[in-house]
Order: C-alpha cells, then sequence, then structure tokens
C-alpha cells in the first residue's frame, strides 16, 4: 500500500522530530559525560594538592616491550603518577612508531601499583611497603600480550605536606 503525499510528508515530519529528539539525547548525554569527566579531574587535582604521605608514588615503565601488531616491540620510556584510590590510563607508545599504542589501567592502593588490561580482570602487581617505596622499588612486570619489562616505583620526594593538626 502506498502513502499518500500528505501521508508521506506526516511520516517525513516525525521521523525529523525523532531525528532531532535523538540528537538532543545525544548531546545531553555527551554534556553529562564531559561534566562528570571534568569533575572527577577536579578531585583527582585536588587530591594531588592535598596529598597526604602515602597518597602518591611516581612510577616509570623503563627497558618494557609492548605487543602492537602481534609482535613484541620496545615501548617508549612512560612515567606516571597515581594518587591513591584512583585509577588511571596509561597509554604507551611503540618507540619506533608513536601511532602504535596499548592502553594499561594503572592504580594504586598504598602498598600495591596495580596495571591492569583494559576490561579484563588481568593484572599484574608490584607490591610494596612505604618504607620500600621511599627508597624506591623495581620489579619485572608480565602481562599477557600486552606488556612486560620494568617497573620502578617511589614516593615523591619533593612535596611539601601541609601540616594538619594534631587532636
Amino acid at each position: 500500500m502506498r502513502l499518500s503525499p500528505d501521508q508521506q510528508l506526516d511520516a517525513r515530519s516525525r521521523q525529523a522530530e525523532m531525528d532531532q529528539a535523538e540528537r538532543v539525547r545525544r548531546a545531553e548525554a555527551a554534556r553529562l559525560a564531559a561534566e562528570q569527566q571534568r569533575l572527577e579531574q577536579q578531585a583527582r587535582e585536588e587530591r594531588l594538592r592535598n596529598a597526604a604521605p602515602g597518597d602518591l608514588v611516581q612510577c616509570v615503565l623503563d627497558d618494557a616491550e609492548g605487543y602492537f601488531a602481534g609482535d613484541w616491540r620496545t615501548v617508549t620510556p612512560t612515567g606516571f603518577t597515581l594518587v591513591r584510590g584512583y585509577s588511571e590510563a596509561i597509554t604507551l607508545s611503540e618507540q619506533d612508531r608513536s601511532s602504535r599504542q596499548v592502553q594499561v589501567h594503572a592504580s594504586f592502593d598504598g602498598t600495591q601499583v596495580e596495571l591492569c588490561r583494559p576490561h579484563r580482570n588481568d593484572c599484574t602487581r608490584l607490591a610494596a611497603t612505604q618504607n620500600q617505596l621511599q627508597r624506591g622499588v623495581s620489579r619485572p612486570i608480565q602481562l599477557d600480550r600486552v606488556l612486560r619489562g620494568h617497573m620502578y616505583c617511589d614516593v615523591p620526594r619533593n612535596i611539601e605536606y601541609r601540616l594538619r593538626p594534631r587532636y
């Protein structure tokens, strides 16, 4: 059955309205996601500014290889700072071809630095006491088909911690 010209016009108008409503919904979802990301970044920066002893760890992936295009290749040395209780996405680039990248999620709980494959329960960990981290700790790491090499972590020494009142 064919629609009359008036019915066709009405159907096109309704489709245009639905398309516009979907565009508005997507724009609002994108705005909310951006706002959430901004708030999370703001909270992380606040935590960095007000870090207490033991809340931060700095790590370097050096002498490491990433799994790129089905082969192990040298990764550009990468350093990062982790705040206790926050997860960070760390992008690792192939040393000779920076367009090839792999990503890991890193987190710190006060005694463990954990690197995980995105969207999987596959992680490698560097565990150390606060005293060990103050001196610096280096460990071999292996994350199947993502990353292998050495990771060095320590606590930053040049942070001036605010004096907190004792009760």
